[in-house]
């Protein structure tokens, strides 16, 4: 796997051509959204609402998401156009938290893994993303092409063929192995549903990739040799980096990383079932994996304050380690005593909620949004520069959702699972 220090990504000027000699274009903010299914889509609308309120959201120059992340950020880009922003906030910023929170309650996974194995000419992926045309973007169509230039979206899948990231956005569709297609045009469902495709059963997604003309730009031979562009086999984009950071880590002069992913759980189970055994290899395997990249962007984080400490320029001669500035926060942080104060109104953890595609309660659904929100304004205090203000409170009260009986019901059925 490359690392974020090793693979290149593509250079794109705004317009869509490839930036002066080849490097890569530099942006002011970044936002990265991990993966966790609708546990993680709800965790970032609410730090959304956040950034919204510190005026940031409108100064987004770059989204790159996984997962359940992609879920938030794919009806974000759609209702881009319609946000009304005022002195940088957009004061209708509701239209968005009301369709998260109703799409929070749409049963997903369990009937697109029937319809995918009932119809031979479909797939549990292909249901997915006609769910999201259906419900997530209430039966539109749009595609990556009318997706809005600036922020300009990222969404990221993995490549079970090549082994390599997978990035579909309105300027290209890319793999390090394959190369880049810069006119390619493709749904938005598709590509959300490509990033969120959790393996084995909303997995994968099968794309032909023999429509769109290719070209050799910017491939890793880190990764592999080249590969001829025939089909991408896609699964989850977190199987390859489930923070969202590779496309946007070297692009971004400060960069907002919103992670959702389950923290880490001892286990006192001995693990005599080969199966039970082979999970937990797997993942141990994926934990580890996400430590160093968590350690990693942390370094560099410190690495540009540090450098911005010592008044080195902020230009081509400072090294790409502390090129980036940021703010991370994460599902795990606990609350500090600052306002807003964060009330726990489940019985379970926000950080211990499952990352299923179907409704996770009402009191879990509350809970996640507003420690987004709180999460995010805790870490925005503390490391973004320049300093915002405190926030004016959770975007959720106690009874604020609401389900349907459809919801209840699919709820009460998983949970036996």
């Amino acid at each position: 796997m490359a690392s974020e220090t090793a693979a290149p990504d593509i250079g794109m000027a705004p317009g869509g051509a490839a930036s002066i000699d080849g490097k890569v274009e530099r942006y002011d903010l970044g936002l990265c959204l991990s993966g966790g299914g609708y546990r993680a889509m709800l965790f970032h609308a609410g730090a959304l609402c956040r950034l919204n309120e510190a005026g940031l959201l409108e100064k987004l120059d770059m989204v790159s998401s996984v997962s359940g992340g992609s879920i938030a950020a794919g009806l974000l880009a759609v209702l881009w156009p319609r946000f009304s922003f005022v002195n940088g906030v957009a004061g209708n910023f509701d239209i968005y938290l009301d369709r998260i929170l109703e799409f929070s309650q749409v049963f997903l996974d369990a009937p697109s893994i029937l319809k995918g194995l009932l119809n031979p000419f479909s797939s549990a992926a292909r249901e997915v993303a006609a769910c999201y045309e259906r419900r997530l973007f209430a039966g539109a169509k749009p595609m990556l092409k009318s997706l809005p230039e600036k922020p300009w979206f990222v969404f990221c899948s993995s490549n079970l063929d090549t082994g390599s990231l997978f990035r579909l956005s309105r300027r290209f569709i890319a793999d390090y192995r394959i190369g880049v297609a810069y006119n390619a045009d493709l749904p938005v469902a598709t590509a959300v549903a490509a990033s969120s495709a959790f393996p084995p059963f909303l997995s994968p997604l099968r794309l032909d990739l023999t429509p769109f003309a290719w070209t050799n730009d910017k491939l890793d031979p880190s990764v592999g040799l080249p590969v001829p562009p025939s089909r991408a086999v896609l699964t989850d984009g977190g199987v390859y980096d489930n923070h969202g950071i590779e496309p946007a880590l070297k692009r971004c002069r400060w960069l907002l990383v919103s992670d959702a992913g389950a923290p880490w759980q001892a286990s006192r189970a001995g693990y005599w079932n080969w199966f039970s055994q082979l999970k937990r290899v797997l993942d141990t395997t994926d934990n580890q994996v996400r430590s160093l990249r968590r350690r990693d962007l942390v370094a560099r984080f410190q690495a540009a304050k540090d450098a911005d400490d010592r008044g080195l320029p902020n230009d081509a001669s400072r090294p790409d380690y502390a090129a980036a500035r940021g703010v991370f926060w994460s599902i795990a942080s606990k609350p500090d005593a600052t306002e807003p104060t964060f009330t726990q109104t489940a019985a379970t953890q926000p950080a211990d909620i499952g990352t299923s595609l179907h409704f996770l309660g009402s009191e879990e659904t509350i809970d996640l949004v507003n420690w987004g929100y709180c999460a995010a304004d805790q870490a925005l205090r503390g490391w973004f520069q320049p300093a915002v203000a405190a926030g004016k409170g959770v975007p959720l009260k106690p009874g604020d959702v609401r389900p349907g009986r459809c919801a209840r019901l699919s709820k009460m059925m998983m949970s036996v699972f």
